[in-house]
């Protein structure tokens, strides 16, 4: 099944607010570069209509980075082939299809 953008943003915004508890004031969003930051924004601002995250302001940060090493410490790097080079063990690598991502929630 192939979720297009806004469900995908949908599902963010749904995300963010359950980690606020309600209470959102600032969203922060990944963008992996296929994007540019201001549609990243304008999907956000369409995906939040009607909801409380409706308004409220929204940073895209550059991921830089299409691995993300999940057995040391989270860190994010460009490779070629994918070790972390803080552990030396192998990284996950975000696919393709995924522009964006949610990074962090302010609450209010």
């Amino acid at each position: 099944m192939v979720v297009n953008r806004l469900e995908r943003m949908r599902a963010i915004v749904a995300q963010a607010i359950a980690e606020a508890k309600g209470n959102l004031r600032k969203i922060y969003l990944l963008s992996y570069g296929g994007m540019a930051e201001e549609q990243v924004l304008t999907l956000f601002a369409e995906a939040s209509q009607d909801t409380p995250a409706e308004g409220v302001e929204a940073i895209v940060l550059s991921a830089g980075s299409r691995y993300i090493c999940w057995n040391c410490c989270g860190l994010r790097f460009e490779s070629d082939d994918g070790v972390c080079p803080n552990c030396g063990e192998a990284a996950l690598e975000v696919p393709e299809e995924i522009d964006f991502a949610l990074s962090k929630v302010e609450k209010g």
